[in-house]
């Protein structure tokens, strides 16, 4: 194939060229215009052709995002195919600039939009995730924006089922992988498409979101892709070093981008949750989830009596004629009998016409009310359905018991101190997330913890910790915390 061929648009029947919009590795997107019906597309044209290498990963991609493109949260296709010339292509919708990453280099998003968009994108990750789909590339060049500016995540081209992966399939995988988004088991060469990837890209990217950069870029350095990986799989989370954010935020994307993939949220539909408490916490509007359900999900697809009273559900019905009752209204006889009673036979007869009338209009109308109910409690359940939190969520895991009988003790040098809790509950499964308590910084890093103390340096006067339980399902306590004196000649601790 030629260059020239490589970059020129393809002639696809029933669209016209109108201009470039942009290449990746293995394809180009140009925007056309559909002739029926009259619309603007994204046409995504693989470099190669039907026999070229990269065939499979055009079929997959076609085929992933066929299954999940009508999540409100992700990029619709129309279609698929190839040209004339023999170069494959998928019909998208169009999604005018910018995207989320060009959004970004102007500066950071508002809290409530910053949330707000992970919780929407974190609703479409969880419905991929649902169908056995892992997206793999999350990251803020892959969310665009439509024409309503609502948040869509694009780009399944490196997607793969959930498991293990050949070796070929990986490094094609890798070679995609954009690193300062990429979760540590990416990096060290993981064999597996686990979900808790995603969750990890989606957290950084929110961290994106919130501070105009990845979360491991040192701003004004020239990183490079080494240095970088290594501060992803070694480093703790930087803090994110803004007033107007809450702590429990941080805790939230501490969770989600914990370097153990065990530790991070069960699922994208947990970190959702737990970014709603912070919305909650904020007094922010509530942004809902959109999930995608099978008709056999019976624990959170509600039924049809159900979706008429919730006025939070979004769904998708099928209208039903009502079938007509069939009324015969029994003849009448408005002949009198005899000439001088024809007057008053006509008045009765019209009477009874009458009341006639109106009992059959009483019966049309009780039988269309009750064939209406019927038609309501047979129509099939909704494919998707928007979920609200429930009405009593509680700000960041409330209920999430802090840990109990937090104290200190000085070493006999007064180098280090060493602070000890016990769990929350006697059952207790959870992890812990700690960090040091700096007057005058906030933005302390958070770092994960299986144990019940730990160790830091003696500080001037006070040595502080605040310590939080976090449960197996990512739920996060409030604080608990406590101060040792130093240096401390009494060896007195502060609890």
């Amino acid at each position: 194939m030629t260059a020239d061929r490589e970059g020129s648009p393809p002639s696809i029947p029933g669209f016209t060229y109108l201009r470039d919009l942009g290449a990746g590795g293995y394809s180009r997107v140009y925007l056309y215009e559909q002739h029926m019906p009259q619309r603007e597309v994204a046409v995504k044209v693989m470099d190669c052709g039907v026999s070229g290498g990269p065939y499979s990963s055009f079929e997959s991609e076609a085929n992933l995002m066929a299954r999940v493109s009508s999540h409100p949260a992700i990029l619709s296709i129309y279609g698929a195919g190839a040209a004339a010339d023999g170069r494959l292509f998928l019909v998208m919708e169009y999604c005018p600039p910018p995207q989320l990453s060009m959004v970004l280099r102007r500066g950071p998003l508002s809290v409530a939009d910053a949330l707000s968009t992970t919780i929407q994108i974190a609703g479409a990750v969880e419905s991929a995730h649902r169908v056995g789909i892992v997206h793999r590339d999350i990251k803020p060049a892959n969310i665009l924006f439509t024409a309503y500016r609502r948040p869509v995540l694009s780009d399944f081209g490196i997607s793969a089922m959930s498991g293990p992966r050949g070796d070929s399939d990986e490094n094609d995988a890798l070679r995609g992988m954009s690193v300062p988004w990429a979760p540590p088991e990416q990096l060290v060469g993981s064999h597996m498409a686990d979900p808790a990837s995603d969750i990890y890209s989606l957290a950084a990217t929110a961290y994106a979101m919130l501070t105009g950069r990845s979360p491991f870029e040192i701003p004004d350095a020239s990183d490079s892709v080494y240095e970088l990986s290594r501060r992803i799989i070694k480093n703790p989370l930087p803090p994110l070093g803004r007033q107007d954010l809450p702590p429990s935020l941080y805790r939230v994307l501490s969770v989600a981008m914990a370097k153990d993939p065990a530790r991070r949220y069960p699922t994208a539909l947990a970190f959702a949750r737990a970014l709603q408490q912070v919305e909650a916490e904020l007094g922010l509007p509530m942004t809902a989830v959109d999930l995608f359900h099978t008709a056999a999900d019976t624990e959170v697809v509600p039924d049809a009596d159900d979706l008429i009273e919730d006025t939070n559900a979004t769904r998708l019905g099928v209208f039903e004629p009502v079938a007509e009752a069939a009324m015969h209204p029994p003849a009448v006889d408005i002949h009198a009998e005899a000439d001088g009673e024809q007057e008053n036979g006509t008045r009765r007869s019209r009477l009874l016409i009458g009341a006639l009338a109106a009992v059959v209009t009483v019966v049309a109308v009780t039988a269309a009310l009750v064939s209406s109910r019927m038609s309501e409690q047979n129509r099939p359940a909704a494919t998707f359905a928007t979920l609200a939190p429930a009405p009593s969520a509680d700000p960041l895991g409330v209920s999430v018991t802090p840990p109990r009988g937090l104290s200190g003790a000085l070493s006999e040098d007064g180098s280090t101190v060493t602070f000890t809790w016990e769990a929350p509950t006697d059952d207790w499964e959870g992890s812990y997330l700690f960090r040091e308590d700096v007057p005058g910084d906030s933005d302390a890093a958070m770092q994960s913890t299986q144990q019940t103390s730990v160790q830091l340096p003696a500080r001037p006067d006070n040595t502080c910790i605040e310590v939080y339980s976090v449960r197996s399902d990512g739920r996060t306590s409030g604080a608990a915390a406590a101060c040792v004196r130093t240096p401390a000649q009494d060896g007195a601790a502060v609890g």
